[in-house]
């Protein structure tokens, strides 16, 4: 076909390639058709409002958590080491009191470390929803880009440790196995005699097995935590290079693989949540009974330790049902948090829409002869 005279259109060069997609995507990588942006900002905001408060009621928690617990382990496994020792009518050995306030130390330098990490992640997530909402589009690179990339190389870090802890826990859990055996068959063998026998009787079987099945047992939440803690690592990261002013992948699938895996784990806290408030139920119901049931052929001083502990246990129970809660609300605040960020970063960095094509003069509109050539 030959082209008719006069005509003086031109095909578009670069064939018929379809544009890159731009701005927010959905869970296909298609551009999502029910964005909107104003609401997506009015959501970004409250979510990072409410994130950032609860943020601040889990640093006072695990503040107030940690020093009550390392008082708690020094001054009361004292009393109870001294307590022990006026029952069993045996001296306390030497060393007690400087471990258990080795033990103490420890304690703290873990909640410091718990704190920093947390009070470093409520100040990265802050000064990116700060920089998000400051304009639209968010002005790049962001004016923290250099204190924002800091803490992402902490954070980093400490995600990277926690992959690899969580392996190393496992491990040395498992390690620990034959060793509390042993322990337990020594301590066995002091009291009673005939019950070291019979835990010597189970033989290295026993132990091969116990500690096989404590790695298998262990494999799932260990793949879990993996997969968890490298989707945060990797969202942060896009984020953080977007603040640089860094084109990168499209940050929303990233976001979406951080909110489906914080969806799970709220399904599961939310189970665990309901496991632990029927179980402080069922023991607010039933410690008259259970008191009377086990004060039978105890002593007197043990009898009346049963209801402080019975107390203290409830007591427990409702802390880690609060704890819990507190959790939980986190995740659902973290999951719109990523969502709405990833949705306005994207929405930042989309190109301009390309401008429509202008239809040559002497077009088939203008001059219906134009097509009247030889074919």
């Amino acid at each position: 076909m030959t082209r008719p005279p006069g005509d003086s259109w031109m095909p578009p060069q670069g064939g018929s390639s379809a544009a890159p997609p731009s701005g927010p995507l959905d869970a296909w990588g298609r551009p999502a058709l029910d964005f909107d942006p104003a609401a997506n900002l009015v959501a970004l905001a409250r979510s990072s409002a409410r994130l950032k408060t609860w943020l601040g009621v889990l640093l006072t928690v695990f503040l107030v958590s940690g020093v009550a617990s390392a008082l708690a382990l020094f001054l009361g496994g004292r009393a109870g080491l001294k307590t022990l020792a006026s029952l069993t009518q045996t001296p306390l050995p030497a060393s007690a009191g400087w471990l258990l306030g080795l033990a103490a130390l420890l304690s703290l330098a873990l909640t410091a470390v718990y704190l920093g990490v947390i009070a470093w992640a409520r100040e990265l997530l802050s000064r990116l929803a700060a920089w998000a909402l400051g304009a639209t589009p968010p002005q790049l690179p962001s004016p923290d880009a250099a204190r924002i990339e800091r803490l992402r190389r902490t954070l980093s870090g400490w995600l990277t440790f926690g992959q690899w802890g969580t392996v190393l826990g496992v491990l040395l859990s498992a390690a620990l196995v034959p060793i509390s055996l042993e322990l337990s068959r020594r301590l066995a063998a002091q009291f009673d005699p005939t019950a070291g026998g019979g835990l010597s009787d189970l033989g290295p079987g026993f132990e091969a097995f116990q500690t096989g099945a404590s790695l298998v047992s262990a494999i799932p939440a260990v793949v879990i935590v993996w997969l968890i803690l490298g989707a945060i690592r990797r969202f942060m990261t896009l984020s953080v290079e977007r603040a640089r002013g860094v084109r990168t992948a499209p940050v929303t699938p990233a976001a979406r693989t951080v909110g489906n895996w914080f969806l799970l784990c709220l399904i599961l806290l939310g189970l665990q949540l309901l496991n632990l408030l029927v179980v402080v139920v069922v023991l607010a119901v039933f410690i008259p009974v259970m008191r009377q049931s086990f004060a039978v052929g105890l002593p007197q001083t043990w009898q009346s330790l049963i209801g402080p502990v019975a107390g203290g246990l409830v007591g427990v129970l409702i802390f880690s049902a609060l704890l819990l809660g507190l959790y939980f609300a986190l995740l659902l605040f973290s999951r719109s948090y990523a969502l709405a960020l990833a949705r306005q970063l994207d929405l930042a960095a989309a190109p301009p829409p390309p401008p429509p094509t202008a239809l040559p003069t002497g077009s088939a509109g203008e001059n219906p002869n134009i097509y009247r050539g030889q074919i």
